[in-house]
């Protein structure tokens, strides 16, 4: 822990790696044992000897490489752990070198000493600094999932597939968004097994993409990510909790008495994916949910695989945007990114319902079913993180029918549609307060239909018509009809971002979700020394020096941190099936 602040490193992995590095020096010094015994001999030693002695002392120099090679055969490619492979190519050449001289030279005894104590020197250098490497960058895994009040927790299992849904707008009959999919599998009663973190077919992929339009270095920086794993049961069999509690006769808790699987919808954020953001999901998964994370097609990813086999790599227009100065421009262009999230969210939601009462062909065939198996009389909990906080927002404003709860890691509030920021922040819920909200960056795009411009009154006929499609619904449903969580790093909340002044002034005067005195879950938190990233995998897959030289990782270990992020939302699903239940008794 003081070594890597909180980190998990695989033992395994750095075991070996240390006895890549051990061998290597073992075998650069018998390179040079056996060049000082040889300018030793007599000029009586047999050239029969010389050649003889040669051959095995470059067998022995190979050693090194063999271990590399286990290093590399493991589910490795020569990038997957640079820190050791790349010093240790150089190192390999350096001892090659140094025999080769040694049989080319004069054997002079003077001149060999200085080339051999300069290799030597080199060497060892190269051989420190990947020990240094190695631990500044080791291979790591995220947490297991924690359990939570002390409830046996189940195993996880996982699908990813191609959701077939149909898209609102869209030309094609059937559209496909990659989704993947965690769910309680057992309690406990099958051992688990790891699978990569990253999908072997595009993990470098990921890896060069995220880098490119992140950090504007080498992919392969990142590709120790490819050897982190996961605790998951791929393609098992959910978990059907009438059979379970045959099981279990016994137990009269309301788990147990619990006939279904709540439904959870994940969205994720900006340069994220359903891959790095794995952990949440993972803990709502071990908790009893079964949670449907999206690839969104909207570019906000930094690379999507589509059903085709081709990739959707990150769309750079609105980051150029930012970049170019033209900030108002660059939110109405997430914000127009939202909208889309939002069609393939919802569309996503009915797929998902429906696959209580139908199988879909490519789950049937992995043996994987949920019919009959998930809970579609209480709704679905939309969870999301950054943009994706902002989208499960929007997309609960335009259908809070359909809406158990909301979730909302550090939400871009500034993000969210016009309709979504004016269902989250009504005039009449800050009446009493000092605090205002005015529309976000820009206002709401449909008050530009006030302006004298000649396409004024066709922008309001737009809005007109986008409005009356949900009009009805928003009639009879509002989003504060709706528990929400709204939960924030100390980072953001200092600064100020993601309107967390407005949320804390609701929830402290008690106008943040339903308002029934007493029965009301919705809750307002701040995760003290935290960072926005800190929501995602990637601080507990980034070495912790890094994070805290870059401002994205706080002072305290990134898995206490994803672990109270999960504890607090695993809490507040808790509590809203609670509320709910006395909701329906009243």
């Amino acid at each position: 822990k003081m070594i890597w602040s909180g980190l998990h490193p695989i033992r395994s992995r750095f075991l070996l790696d240390i006895c890549t590095i051990l061998s290597f020096s073992y075998c650069s010094f018998l390179v040079s044992s056996f060049c000082r015994h040889h300018l030793d001999d007599d000029e009586t030693t047999t050239t029969t000897n010389t050649i003889n002695n040669s051959n095995v002392s470059r067998i022995l120099s190979w050693l090194g490489v063999a271990f590399l090679g286990m290093t590399l055969s493991l589910k490795g490619q020569l990038t997957h752990r640079w820190p050791l492979t790349f010093p240790m190519m150089i190192v390999t050449l350096i001892r090659i070198l140094h025999l080769g001289f040694f049989f080319v030279c004069d054997n002079s005894t003077k001149t060999w000493w200085w080339v051999s104590l300069g290799m030597n020197i080199t060497s060892g250098l190269f051989l420190f600094a990947s020990l240094l490497l190695i631990v500044a960058f080791p291979a790591v895994n995220i947490s297991h999932p924690i359990t939570t009040n002390g409830k046996e927790k189940y195993d996880v299992g996982v699908v990813d597939f191609f959701l077939p849904v149909q898209k609102e707008g869209s030309d094609e009959e059937e559209c496909f968004v990659s989704a993947r999919l965690l769910y309680p599998t057992t309690k406990g009663r099958n051992k688990t097994t790891m699978i990569p973190h990253l999908n072997p077919s595009m993990s470098n992929i990921l890896c060069d993409a995220t880098m490119k339009y992140t950090m504007k270095l080498p992919g392969w920086v990142l590709h120790t990510w490819c050897l982190a794993q996961l605790p998951l049961l791929r393609n098992a069999e959910p978990i059907d909790l009438e059979r379970d509690d045959d099981d279990d006769k016994n137990n009269n808790s309301d788990e147990s008495k619990q006939q279904s699987l709540p439904l959870v919808i994940y969205s994720h954020g900006l340069f994220g994916n359903y891959v790095t953001y794995t952990y949440q999901p993972l803990c709502l998964a071990a908790a009893g949910y079964v949670v449907l994370m999206l690839d969104h097609g909207d570019g906000s990813a930094p690379v999507v695989q589509k059903r085709d086999g081709s990739f959707l790599f990150h769309d750079e227009h609105c980051a150029k945007l930012s970049r170019d100065g033209k900030h108002l421009e660059h939110i109405r262009a997430r914000r127009s990114q939202t909208k889309q999230r939002i069609s393939e969210l919802l569309s996503a939601t009915q797929s998902l319902l429906n696959l209580n009462e139908t199988n879909i062909p490519q789950l049937q065939s992995l043996g994987v079913s949920f019919v009959n198996k998930l809970d579609v009389e209480n709704g679905v909990t939309f969870m999301g993180h950054s943009f994706g906080g902002a989208t499960a927002l929007s997309a609960a404003a335009q259908r809070p029918d359909l809406v158990r709860a909301v979730v909302a890691h550090e939400p871009a509030c500034d993000w969210m549609t016009d309709d979504g920021r004016k269902a989250l922040f009504p005039d009449k819920k800050f009446v009493d307060s000092e605090i205002s909200y005015s529309g976000g960056t820009g206002g709401y795009e449909e008050d530009d239909t006030k302006s004298d411009d000649d396409d004024a009154e066709e922008k309001k006929e737009q809005y007109e018509r986008r409005m009356s499609s949900s009009s009805s619904l928003l009639n009879r449903f509002k989003l504060h009809d709706v528990d929400m969580l709204f939960l924030y790093s100390d980072q953001w909340a200092a600064k100020g971002w993601g309107s967390t002044k407005q949320i804390e002034d609701l929830h402290k005067r008690g106008e943040l979700g339903p308002k029934e005195e007493g029965v009301s879950a919705s809750d307002y938190g701040v995760i003290a020394d935290a960072t926005h990233i800190e929501f995602s995998d990637c601080s507990m897959l980034t070495p912790t020096w890094i994070g805290r030289a870059s401002g994205n990782c706080g002072k305290r270990s990134p898995h206490d941190t994803a672990q109270e992020i999960a504890s607090r939302t695993i809490l507040f699903l808790e509590n809203v099936k609670e509320v709910q239940g006395k909701r329906k008794q009243e």
